[in-house]
């Protein structure tokens, strides 16, 4: 089973729409506000995507997201919202194991490609957030990680990095890292784009070509 919990019966509908489009034979539950049954239906641990848009957990969103996701084990919770949403919060929720975030406002141009990448069990955050994530994840080391086209490694990236060149697992990285898999998932991407690689071996080979490691 599949739930999605939205405020906005318009909109709730709309995302509704899509995701019966690309899953006709799933079941999907609808819910407004958050009370007692949307908590039962989410601990009962029978939901495989929970579509929770921000509106509905109210003013302590951020809070009660990373309550949901220290308890979720096999519900990949997927965050949508209207308005600007603050960043440094959500990144929060990235680390703690968000699978997804979609702004609503990509209904009509973006809504069925995004669900269908979701629905594949891929994960999907907006680019402008991706960028501002590695923003926020940079520091200065003494070895700079600038790459050929001007971009460089952050520093979660070099992290990852010294541990796929040791054969770690994404578990095991997360495990050492403090992070959930989700999140190591989303920094090995950020490593493909950048290294323009296709696989974990070649990662560690093009990093070692340029020096990285």
């Amino acid at each position: 089973m599949n739930l999605i919990a939205q405020k906005n019966q318009s909109v709730r509908q709309h995302w509704l729409n899509i995701l019966k489009s690309l899953k006709p034979m799933e079941k999907w539950q609808e819910c407004e506000d958050w009370d007692c049954t949307l908590l039962e239906l989410i601990q009962s641990g029978s939901i495989e995507y929970l579509f929770l848009d921000v509106n509905v957990l109210g003013v302590s969103w951020s809070q009660r997201c990373k309550d949901l996701l220290a308890t979720l084990e096999n519900t990949k919770l997927i965050l949508t919202s209207n308005e600007n949403i603050d960043k440094k919060s959500l990144f929060h929720c990235i680390e703690a194991g968000l699978w997804s975030y979609v702004p609503n406002e990509y209904i009509d141009t973006l809504g069925h490609p995004i669900m269908n990448l979701i629905l594949s069990k891929g994960q999907y955050f907006p680019a402008f957030l991706m960028k501002s994530y590695e923003h926020q994840d940079n520091c200065d080391m003494n070895r700079p990680f600038i790459l050929p086209s001007g971009e460089h490694l952050t520093r979660r990236q070099k992290e990852v990095l010294s541990y796929l060149q040791q054969g770690l697992s994404n578990k095991q990285i997360a495990g050492k890292m403090q992070i959930s898999e989700p999140t190591v998932k989303l920094h090995i991407h950020g490593l493909f784009n950048k290294l323009k690689a296709t696989n974990r071996t070649q990662i560690v080979l093009k990093a070692h070509e340029l020096g990285f490691i």
